[in-house]
């Protein structure tokens, strides 16, 4: 589950999971429909992730620029997302979804990264939660 927070110049996201790779999961899903309305799109392609960071908050930040590299450069939207391992070092997962086509998908808000700005990741009564704005 994720849910949109207000901000002057940035989007945030408030992410929530049972568990910490659930609240990342989240977090990507809401980064995605940022860009783009993510219902037509199918999970037809994988790519694999690293997301390499000094602590969790670098690690999760990588992630989501991850996510937005794919997008700029392949065009890939996902719709999927698996985290196979989280480690001190670093994020390990997969993503399906399928390329931006503009006469069948809605583009929504150009993303410019993830940021620190305002970060937060920690546990919850019920599970985890990350709070992340996004550059606009």
């Amino acid at each position: 589950m994720f849910e949109f927070l207000e901000h002057t110049s940035d989007v945030g996201i408030r992410a929530r999971g049972r568990t910490r790779e659930e609240a990342l999961v989240a977090a990507s899903q809401g980064l995605v429909s940022i860009l783009v309305n993510p219902s037509p799109f199918r999970p037809v392609e994988e790519r694999y992730f690293k997301a390499p960071g000094t602590d969790e908050t670098a690690q999760i930040i990588n992630w989501l620029n991850e996510v937005l590299f794919f997008f700029d450069t392949d065009g890939l939207v996902f719709v999927e997302f698996e985290i196979d391992s989280w480690t001190n070092g670093e994020i390990t997962g997969r993503a399906r979804g399928e390329r931006f086509d503009i006469d069948r998908h809605e583009f929504r808000t150009a993303v410019k990264a993830a940021t620190y700005h305002q970060f937060e990741s920690h546990p919850t009564s019920d599970g985890w939660e990350i709070r992340v704005f996004v550059d606009v």
